[in-house]
């Protein structure tokens, strides 16, 4: 199980801070599973646009705006699958009928024209901006299902008061997942607010996990996501996101 022992994070960027529009932050989120979620949102074509020493996209030029289709980029295989094998940043935004603007970024040309974006560092961050509170739910369902809780996110929807609780402590507090802490048989995961210390998305204004001292247990039942309030003690390190050593979870107290 120690393999397991690392986190997860979601934190929210408020309007104005990281960019105009609020933002929502997702580590270990790679560019392969940012473009397949951008194509389950319903994004067909868009504008990518790489810099750094490798670029996370063959055939795309860096500096420059480039016109792609995602459904025959998938198909091409032309993203990289893998996190944290090439460097450099990548934005894609969604087409907005005119081409962007010359000299403006792009996050910034597809807020002008109401468009989703994201930012992808390295190839393993995320920095989503643009999204409407149900394309939010969408981003809070990806990131509850993925490994080890193995649930398609495309065939759940969370509680109308759950989102209610996760999108309010995205924005004040962020949110950390340690795999060790989601029981993937029972549907069942335990989800900390705060943000541990050697988190990789930028967290200069969040409490630690300990420090914030507030869980939710949250189950998928019938395709659907529900929380209740945790009574436990935090079990996270705040340097690392990892579970303190010796201390049980609950969560695998439980039949």
């Amino acid at each position: 199980m120690a393999v397991l022992n690392w986190s997860q994070t979601v934190v929210g960027y408020p309007e104005h801070t990281r960019s105009g529009s609020r933002v929502v932050g997702v580590s270990h989120m790679s560019t392969f599973a940012a473009m397949r979620f951008a194509e389950e949102l319903g994004i067909r074509n868009g504008w990518l646009m790489a810099d750094g020493a490798l670029s996370q996209l063959e055939n795309v030029r860096r500096g420059a705006p480039t016109a792609v289709t995602l459904s025959a980029m998938l198909a091409d295989r032309r993203v990289a699958m893998t996190e944290g094998v090439t460097s450099g940043t990548l934005w894609f935004a969604a087409a907005g009928g005119a081409a962007p603007v010359a000299g403006q970024s792009l996050p910034a040309w597809a807020e002008s024209a109401k468009q989703p974006w994201v930012e992808v560092v390295d190839n393993e961050t995320c920095y989503w901006g643009g999204l409407t509170d149900a394309q939010i739910a969408r981003l809070l369902a990806w990131f509850l299902c993925q490994h080890p809780m193995e649930a398609d996110f495309k065939k759940v929807k969370i509680q109308p008061r759950t989102f209610a609780r996760l999108k309010a402590g995205l924005f004040d507090h962020g949110w950390t997942r340690n795999l060790q802490l989601v029981r993937g048989d029972r549907k069942l995961c335990d989800l900390w607010a705060g943000v541990h210390g050697s988190c990789i998305l930028d967290h200069a204004t969040r409490p630690l996990p300990t420090q914030a001292a507030i869980g939710l247990r949250l189950t998928i039942d019938f395709g659907e996501i529900s929380s209740e309030d945790l009574a436990d003690r935090c079990p996270l390190v705040d340097e690392t996101g990892k579970l303190v050593p010796g201390r049980p979870s609950g969560l695998w107290g439980r039949a």
